[in-house]
């Protein structure tokens, strides 16, 4: 498997056309995020999503459909970069093709695999990279060995 860099989540694998036969489980995906909250967050529920709430009637009709896609338990955020000043990792589920992308504004790591394994599980899906390969335990072994 050449390198791990667009992670998603969905019940097969696929194309740029997206055509699946099953959505992943919306239900699920809340109950999955509710149920680690220890590690996620919902946008809506960090400083910046409340401010997007407030102000969403000024926000330019052009982009607002886009924005509310983001809230809504569409999106999920973790690991806060204080520094930087916002969240590093962000799980959103996609409506209109019913999978879950990912997006890493870090290197991606054993931890991050392990955690998206665990969902993918929990949604009866597949964890896959760039739609096509799937990611599994013995990938993830290969790819970032256990420290002993």
């Amino acid at each position: 498997m050449k390198k791990i860099k667009d992670p998603s989540i969905a019940t097969e694998k696929y194309d740029h056309r997206m055509n699946f036969k099953e959505p992943v489980s919306y239900n699920k995906w809340v109950e999955y995020i509710e149920n680690n909250k220890d590690y996620f967050v919902w946008t809506e529920d960090t400083e910046k999503g409340k401010k997007i709430s407030a102000n969403i009637d000024q926000i330019s009709e052009v982009i607002r459909e886009g924005v509310l896609r983001t809230l809504n338990k569409r999106q999920a955020c973790a690991e806060y970069n204080e520094r930087k000043g916002y969240h590093e990792v962000l799980v959103t589920y996609i409506d209109k093709f019913g999978k879950i992308s990912t997006t890493f504004m870090k290197r991606i790591n054993r931890k991050h695999l392990q955690i998206l394994l665990d969902m993918a599980t929990y949604l009866d899906a597949l964890l896959l990279n760039n739609g096509r390969q799937i990611i599994n335990q013995d990938i993830i072994d290969l790819k970032y060995p256990p420290k002993s």
